[in-house]
């Protein structure tokens, strides 16, 4: 699983890197690259259930391999389109949506491979060995090849993110991961609250049960929450960097490797942080992190102050991903993993594309830097309203282990 997750994430690095500056080329206005940046994490919002409905009533393993290859074709068209001098910004802002499809269904797979392969105490570094590696190939090492093959030829980084994708499907052809349901459901049949429960089958059996637990309620409000405002700064990332702070097209990607660093160290300290503080008081301080980063952002001049910004920016982020990842991994049967798990994407990961086009409406009225400050206030603010909620109805979860007796309820409701 490590190795394709590997090559997947390599190949992923190389469009991260490439397609806004790709955007700028061609179509430079603000909203326009709003609009590609928006495009990258919409599906999100559209598809993230039905992904997570695929990641469980199907071998996870040939869906992943399945949908790589097909994200393949996607990245190879659009190095041809380059090649022969006809992309636009409707033909680019349709193959990132393409791509983006395809990883819902593949991150949703994934992710619900997880916890049947480690031991539940083990998730948090489990979590932090895949978050890491993310950010080290996908949001470190590809960005800076990307933006380097982007400058000796524009279809080069996506004929390579092709080839990546196309090898990563290879491990998983043979991978055995079926989601394993414990006690056939019998519809109508009432759950610990007294209320009828929907039938397993169900595609909207993960959001009935992702809403159902009040720790996962106020965990996904502030993910979510954050992950819109993350989306303001990813909006007009591009724009800051080349247009304010002094960034080169071709040194891009080095700034994009700041923040992949510090979202590495930061994967890989989470587990150490949640058993110091606990899962709730990590999630608080990465949010507040985050905040003043994007403060100090908003307020640089120059890359020098933006960059070490941006990998506070990356620390936090990362160490708060694997958190909260564990959290809901602890409390979801495996069953339906793969249908909590596209729901809770499709929520955290559908506002960051509200954020983004937010941001760029925002910057064309008053300004690039605007919607770093409001994001960082928006930020720091949310950490704190939700801070005494979180610690009061989250961090019992740290202590909750996935028992026969949980997976097993009818109702797929967690018995803690």
């Amino acid at each position: 699983m490590w190795s394709g997750f590997a090559l997947a994430s390599a190949g992923d690095g190389l469009a991260y890197g490439a397609v806004p500056l790709l955007a700028v080329v061609v179509d430079p206005r603000p909203l326009a690259v709003s609009v590609v940046a928006a495009a990258d994490t919409l599906p999100w919002l559209l598809f993230a259930v039905p992904a997570g409905h695929l990641a469980d009533r199907f071998d996870r393993g040939r869906v992943i391999a399945l949908t790589n290859a097909l994200r393949a074709a996607a990245m190879l068209a659009a190095a041809a389109l380059i090649v022969h001098y006809r992309i636009s910004l409707a033909a680019l802002v349709a193959i990132v949506l393409l791509n983006a499809s395809g990883r819902t269904v593949y991150f949703s797979s994934v992710q619900a491979m997880a916890p049947r392969l480690v031991d539940d105490r083990d998730l948090e570094q489990a979590n932090g060995i895949l978050n890491g590696t993310e950010a080290g190939a996908e949001n470190l090492a590809g960005p800076v090849v990307g933006t380097v093959f982007f400058s000796l030829a524009r279809s080069l980084p996506f004929l390579a993110d092709g080839l990546a994708l196309l090898s990563s499907s290879a491990p998983f052809v043979g991978f055995r991961a079926k989601a394993q349901a414990q006690v056939p459901q019998t519809d109508g049949e009432a759950g610990p609250d007294g209320a009828a429960a929907p039938p397993s089958p169900s595609m909207w059996e993960g959001v009935r049960l992702l809403f159902a637990d009040h720790r996962l309620r106020v965990l996904l409000f502030l993910v979510a929450s954050l992950a819109g405002l993350q989306g303001m700064e990813g909006g007009v990332l591009v724009l800051l960097a080349t247009k304010v702070w002094g960034v080169s097209p071709g040194a891009y990607g080095l700034f994009l490797a700041t923040g992949a660093a510090g979202a590495l160290a930061g994967s890989f300290l989470a587990d150490g942080v949640a058993r110091r503080i606990g899962g709730a008081g990590a999630m608080i301080a990465a949010a507040t992190a985050s905040g003043i980063g994007y403060l100090v952002m908003a307020s640089a001049m120059h890359w020098e102050l933006a960059a070490p910004a941006f990998a506070l920016v990356g620390l936090a982020v990362g160490a708060g991903s694997v958190v909260a990842m564990s959290l809901r991994q602890r409390l979801t049967p495996d069953e339906l993993m793969g249908r909590v798990g596209g729901a809770w994407r499709g929520i955290v990961w559908g506002a960051a594309p509200i954020g983004a086009l937010a941001a760029g409406a925002i910057a064309a009225a008053w300004g690039l830097r605007l919607p770093l400050v409001l994001a960082g206030i928006l930020q720091c603010a949310i950490a704190l309203v939700l801070a005494r909620p979180l610690l009061r109805s989250i961090e019992r979860t740290r202590r909750t282990r996935r028992a026969p007796q949980r997976l097993r309820s009818s109702s797929g409701q967690p018995v803690s």
